[in-house]
This record gives C-alpha cells, sequence and structure tokens, in this order.
C-alpha cells in the first residue's frame, strides 16, 4: 500500500499568506498558555508542536502543481496501480 499524497493545484499568495499566520498563531498560543499558567514544561511543548506545525505548513506548501503538471502526476501515479 503506497502512502496518500495531497496534490494541490493552485493557491493564491493570500491563502498562502493566511496558512502562514494560523502557523504562527498556533505557536504563538501554545507558548502563550504555557507562560499565562506560569508552566515551564507546557512552553516547551507548545515551541516543539509550534515547530511541527511550521515544518507541516513548509513542506505542503511545496507541493504545489500548475495544472498540467497535477495531470502528469496523476497519470504516473495511475501508471504505477
Amino acid at each position: 500500500m503506497t502512502k496518500p499524497e495531497v496534490i494541490i493545484i493552485y493557491r493564491t499568495s493570500f491563502q498562502r499568506v493566511i496558512s502562514w499566520i494560523s502557523a504562527m498563531g498556533t505557536f504563538i498560543a501554545l507558548i502563550g498558555i504555557g507562560i499565562a499558567l506560569d508552566s515551564t514544561a507546557l512552553q516547551w511543548v507548545g515551541a516543539l508542536i509550534g515547530f511541527l506545525v511550521i515544518y507541516v505548513v513548509g513542506t505542503k506548501s511545496n507541493k504545489e502543481y500548475s495544472i498540467a503538471d497535477a495531470r502528469k502526476r496523476l497519470d504516473e501515479l495511475e501508471a504505477q496501480t
């Protein structure tokens, strides 16, 4: 069984900015909760989860395809099965 692949056809600059703002918001919120509760452990966990979210958002944005490239990739995947 192969790993599922997400193909993003097109994303506007506004959508990219919103994606990064939400990732940074998650990062700040998680650490902020740790600061508000005066919990060093929660701050570290928030930082680790925040970095993970930023990593996922960064790698996800590298898989954008034009319509022609997406069609080509789908043909390659279909040929493999």
